[in-house]
């Protein structure tokens, strides 16, 4: 069992970016749905629906600008910015 363990294919670079890259897009859309969602059960002034909204999509945004991120690095793109 633990030589199988041990020969088993490690996947590459670029692949495990582009599985970092769709769990930051799922999360940048679960973060709103699911927060807007205890929003409603819980009682909040204007104040503190404002900042809680806007917090969300701060965070939510956030994600997504990670996920775009990853993308050059999914792409195995030689970035002109990287010092060799």
């Amino acid at each position: 069992m633990m030589t199988q363990f041990l020969r088993r294919r490690i996947p590459t670079a670029a692949a495990a970016a582009r599985l970092e890259q769709a769990a930051c897009f799922i999360t940048a859309c679960l973060i709103p749905v699911l927060t807007f969602r205890k929003f409603a059960e819980i009682e909040m002034t204007d104040a503190e629906l404002t900042i809680g909204v806007l917090a969300t999509m701060t965070l939510a945004v956030l994600c997504a600008v990670l996920g775009l991120l990853l993308r050059s690095e999914s792409r195995g793109s030689d970035s002109s910015w990287r010092s060799p």
